[in-house]
Protein backbone atom coordinates (compact mmCIF):
# COMPACT_ATOMS: atom_id res chain seq x y z
CA UNK A 1 0.00 0.00 0.00
CA UNK A 2 1.44 3.35 -1.01
CA UNK A 3 2.13 6.13 1.46
CA UNK A 4 -0.40 8.33 -0.34
CA UNK A 5 -3.14 5.72 0.09
CA UNK A 6 -2.22 5.23 3.74
CA UNK A 7 -2.45 8.98 4.29
CA UNK A 8 -5.82 9.13 2.55
CA UNK A 9 -7.16 6.22 4.62
CA UNK A 10 -5.93 7.93 7.78
CA UNK A 11 -7.68 11.18 6.82
CA UNK A 12 -10.89 9.31 6.03
CA UNK A 13 -10.71 7.56 9.41
CA UNK A 14 -10.31 10.89 11.19
CA UNK A 15 -13.09 12.66 9.25
CA UNK A 16 -15.60 9.81 9.49
CA UNK A 17 -14.68 9.28 13.16
CA UNK A 18 -15.36 12.93 13.98
CA UNK A 19 -18.69 12.84 12.15
CA UNK A 20 -19.68 9.69 14.03
CA UNK A 21 -18.62 11.30 17.32
CA UNK A 22 -20.85 14.34 16.71
CA UNK A 23 -23.86 12.08 16.00
CA UNK A 24 -23.09 10.08 19.15
CA UNK A 25 -22.77 13.31 21.11
CA UNK A 26 -26.24 14.33 19.91
CA UNK A 27 -27.58 10.91 20.95
CA UNK A 28 -25.98 11.21 24.39
CA UNK A 29 -27.23 14.77 24.89
CA UNK A 30 -30.80 13.67 24.27
CA UNK A 31 -30.42 10.47 26.31
CA UNK A 32 -29.04 12.31 29.34
CA UNK A 33 -31.44 15.24 28.96
CA UNK A 34 -28.72 17.86 28.71
CA UNK A 35 -29.95 21.43 29.04
CA UNK A 36 -30.81 22.38 25.45
CA UNK A 37 -30.08 26.06 26.16
CA UNK A 38 -26.32 25.45 26.30
CA UNK A 39 -24.35 26.72 23.26
CA UNK A 40 -22.59 23.39 22.65
CA UNK A 41 -25.98 21.72 22.29
CA UNK A 42 -27.04 24.22 19.63
CA UNK A 43 -23.78 23.71 17.75
CA UNK A 44 -24.20 19.93 17.87
CA UNK A 45 -27.79 20.19 16.65
CA UNK A 46 -26.78 22.42 13.75
CA UNK A 47 -23.93 20.12 12.76
CA UNK A 48 -26.17 17.04 12.75
CA UNK A 49 -29.56 18.27 11.55
CA UNK A 50 -28.66 17.65 7.90
CA UNK A 51 -28.80 13.89 8.57
CA UNK A 52 -30.93 13.61 11.71
CA UNK A 53 -33.89 15.63 10.43
CA UNK A 54 -34.59 13.34 7.43
CA UNK A 55 -33.81 10.19 9.43
CA UNK A 56 -36.04 11.51 12.21
CA UNK A 57 -39.05 11.11 9.92
CA UNK A 58 -38.31 7.38 9.74
CA UNK A 59 -37.01 7.02 13.29
CA UNK A 60 -38.72 9.66 15.43
CA UNK A 61 -37.40 10.56 18.86
CA UNK A 62 -39.00 8.31 21.48
CA UNK A 63 -38.79 9.91 24.90
CA UNK A 64 -35.13 10.60 25.39
CA UNK A 65 -33.83 8.27 22.67
CA UNK A 66 -32.75 10.00 19.45
CA UNK A 67 -32.65 6.92 17.22
CA UNK A 68 -32.01 9.06 14.14
CA UNK A 69 -28.70 10.25 15.62
CA UNK A 70 -27.66 6.68 16.38
CA UNK A 71 -28.70 5.56 12.88
CA UNK A 72 -26.72 8.46 11.37
CA UNK A 73 -23.65 7.36 13.34
CA UNK A 74 -24.07 3.80 12.06
CA UNK A 75 -24.56 5.00 8.48
CA UNK A 76 -21.41 7.10 8.77
CA UNK A 77 -19.39 4.05 9.80
CA UNK A 78 -20.98 2.02 6.99
CA UNK A 79 -20.00 4.76 4.51
CA UNK A 80 -16.45 4.67 5.90
CA UNK A 81 -16.25 0.89 5.36
CA UNK A 82 -17.54 1.27 1.79
CA UNK A 83 -15.00 4.03 1.09
CA UNK A 84 -12.16 1.85 2.41
CA UNK A 85 -13.42 -1.04 0.30
CA UNK A 86 -13.44 1.08 -2.84
CA UNK A 87 -10.05 2.67 -2.19
CA UNK A 88 -8.26 -0.58 -1.35
CA UNK A 89 -9.95 -2.66 -4.03
CA UNK A 90 -11.13 -5.20 -1.48
CA UNK A 91 -14.69 -6.44 -1.78
CA UNK A 92 -16.51 -6.33 1.55
CA UNK A 93 -19.85 -8.06 1.86
CA UNK A 94 -22.96 -6.29 3.12
CA UNK A 95 -23.05 -8.34 6.34
CA UNK A 96 -19.44 -7.47 7.16
CA UNK A 97 -20.01 -3.79 6.47
CA UNK A 98 -23.19 -3.74 8.59
CA UNK A 99 -21.47 -5.50 11.50
CA UNK A 100 -18.46 -3.19 11.16
CA UNK A 101 -20.86 -0.24 11.43
CA UNK A 102 -22.44 -1.67 14.58
CA UNK A 103 -19.08 -2.42 16.24
CA UNK A 104 -17.58 0.97 15.42
CA UNK A 105 -20.71 2.88 16.48
CA UNK A 106 -20.73 1.05 19.82
CA UNK A 107 -17.00 1.69 20.21
CA UNK A 108 -17.41 5.42 19.59
CA UNK A 109 -20.36 5.52 22.01
CA UNK A 110 -18.44 3.76 24.76
CA UNK A 111 -15.22 5.70 24.10
CA UNK A 112 -17.23 8.94 24.27
CA UNK A 113 -18.67 7.94 27.64
CA UNK A 114 -15.20 6.94 28.84
CA UNK A 115 -13.69 10.33 27.97
CA UNK A 116 -16.69 12.31 29.20
CA UNK A 117 -16.35 10.67 32.61
CA UNK A 118 -12.62 11.44 32.71
CA UNK A 119 -13.20 15.06 31.68
CA UNK A 120 -16.00 15.44 34.24
CA UNK A 121 -13.83 13.96 37.00
CA UNK A 122 -10.89 16.23 36.19
CA UNK A 123 -13.14 19.29 35.97
CA UNK A 124 -14.66 18.47 39.36
CA UNK A 125 -11.15 18.72 40.84
CA UNK A 126 -9.91 21.84 39.04
CA UNK A 127 -13.21 23.70 38.65
CA UNK A 128 -15.36 22.92 41.70
CA UNK A 129 -18.79 24.46 41.83
CA UNK A 130 -21.18 25.29 39.04
CA UNK A 131 -19.95 26.71 35.76
CA UNK A 132 -22.60 26.89 33.00
CA UNK A 133 -20.04 26.30 30.26
CA UNK A 134 -18.71 23.15 31.92
CA UNK A 135 -22.04 21.88 33.27
CA UNK A 136 -22.61 19.86 30.10
CA UNK A 137 -19.86 17.39 31.11
CA UNK A 138 -21.56 16.80 34.45
CA UNK A 139 -24.96 16.42 32.76
CA UNK A 140 -23.57 13.89 30.27
CA UNK A 141 -21.61 11.84 32.82
CA UNK A 142 -23.98 11.88 35.79
CA UNK A 143 -26.54 9.34 34.46
CA UNK A 144 -23.71 6.86 33.89
CA UNK A 145 -22.11 7.50 37.28
CA UNK A 146 -25.33 7.54 39.35
CA UNK A 147 -25.85 3.73 39.43
CA UNK A 148 -22.24 3.23 40.56
CA UNK A 149 -22.62 5.87 43.29
CA UNK A 150 -25.50 3.88 44.78
CA UNK A 151 -23.15 0.96 45.43
CA UNK A 152 -19.82 2.72 45.99
CA UNK A 153 -19.96 5.34 48.73
CA UNK A 154 -17.29 8.05 48.85
CA UNK A 155 -14.22 7.03 50.82
CA UNK A 156 -12.77 9.90 52.87
CA UNK A 157 -14.60 12.31 50.60
CA UNK A 158 -13.20 10.73 47.44
CA UNK A 159 -15.73 9.57 44.83
CA UNK A 160 -14.53 6.29 43.34
CA UNK A 161 -17.58 5.75 41.12
CA UNK A 162 -15.81 7.12 38.01
CA UNK A 163 -13.16 4.41 38.32
CA UNK A 164 -15.82 1.69 38.53
CA UNK A 165 -17.71 3.22 35.58
CA UNK A 166 -14.54 3.34 33.46
CA UNK A 167 -13.80 -0.31 34.25
CA UNK A 168 -17.39 -1.26 33.34
CA UNK A 169 -17.14 0.62 30.04
CA UNK A 170 -13.89 -1.11 29.09
CA UNK A 171 -15.30 -4.52 30.09
CA UNK A 172 -18.34 -3.84 27.90
CA UNK A 173 -16.05 -3.04 24.99
CA UNK A 174 -14.15 -6.29 25.54
CA UNK A 175 -17.13 -8.58 26.21
CA UNK A 176 -19.76 -7.07 23.88
CA UNK A 177 -18.09 -5.00 21.18
CA UNK A 178 -15.06 -7.28 20.81
CA UNK A 179 -17.06 -10.29 19.62
CA UNK A 180 -19.13 -8.12 17.25
CA UNK A 181 -15.92 -6.64 15.82
CA UNK A 182 -14.53 -10.17 15.45
CA UNK A 183 -17.61 -11.28 13.52
CA UNK A 184 -17.30 -8.16 11.36
CA UNK A 185 -13.62 -8.87 10.62
CA UNK A 186 -14.48 -12.46 9.70
CA UNK A 187 -17.33 -11.32 7.45
CA UNK A 188 -15.16 -8.63 5.85
CA UNK A 189 -12.37 -11.13 5.20
CA UNK A 190 -14.87 -13.56 3.69
CA UNK A 191 -16.20 -10.73 1.49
Amino acid sequence: MSAGLQALLFLLQVVFGLITFVFILRFLMRATRVDWRLPLVHITARLTNWACAPLGRLLPVKGRWDWAALAAAWLTEVAYAVAVSLLTGQHYGAAGIALFGVAETLNVLLDSLFWLIIIQAVLSWVQPGYNPNLAIFHQLAEPVLAPFRRFIPPIAGLDLSPIAALIAIKLTQILLVGPIAGMARAALAGG
